[in-house]
């Protein structure tokens, strides 16, 4: 006897994700959650290199492959966020009273691009992209995770014609915000589509566990 269809509707898929994410990754994401609550600015060497190294090993941010050759990489990365550390806690405060929409996303990929722009000459000039994202998720719980199995899954979760539509209300940016940009415009269509067939809104860090299990799991 065959088993019966599993319930693939984006309703079901959340619903199991939900329920995936409070049995696992809840309490190490609260941890930190935490962490970046009780070390919130941008200025302190020691405060920001704990984060990068916590956050960066705990979700396998690969800064260790991806920075300069010589010495401490995570160190290097640290001393890149205090050298911006004005901008990006302005920012980050900015953020703290607002919801997930199409103008927040606007702002939150110009702080993603500029800060990691800001990195590249700590980083051997590379984009530290998925990095970046993660470490802003952990201040600002707005900021969408970027990482290779939530951009293979979201193609496959979007209507593009509503993911132009948001790029062309938010605008193009110049050609060195793009990465970001393109997978966090297809976001918020995700966010979107959700909330008109779910009847509820989903939270960021809801949707980003989903596209990390899988679009089907």
């Amino acid at each position: 006897m065959s088993e019966p269809p599993v319930n693939t509707t984006l309703t079901a898929v959340l619903a199991r994700s939900r329920a995936d994410y409070r049995a696992r990754w809840y309490a190490v994401d609260q941890e930190l959650y935490e962490l970046c609550s009780r070390r919130p600015s941008q200025h302190d060497f020691a405060d920001v290199y704990a984060k990068v190294v916590i956050i960066g090993r705990v979700y396998a941010a690969g800064i260790s492959r991806s920075s300069r050759a010589d010495g401490d990489r995570e160190a290097a990365v640290a001393q890149g966020i205090v050298r911006q550390a004005a901008e990006i806690d302005a920012a980050l405060k900015a953020l703290a009273s607002v919801q997930f929409n199409r103008a927040t996303a606007a702002r939150i990929i110009e702080l993603h691009a500029r800060t990691a722009r800001g990195l590249k000459q700590y980083t051997g000039e590379r984009w530290l992209q998925s990095f970046v994202s993660k470490y802003l998720h952990f201040h600002c719980t707005l900021v969408p995770i970027l990482d290779s199995r939530a951009e293979t899954c979201i193609g496959g979760l979007v209507d593009w014609t509503s993911v132009y539509s948001i790029r062309a209300a938010i605008g193009r940016p110049p050609d060195w915000l793009t990465g970001y940009y393109n997978f966090a415009t297809a976001f918020v269509a995700l966010s979107e589509r959700i909330a008109l067939e779910a009847g509820a809104s989903a939270s960021v860090k809801e949707i980003d566990h989903m596209l990390w299990r899988g679009k089907w799991q």
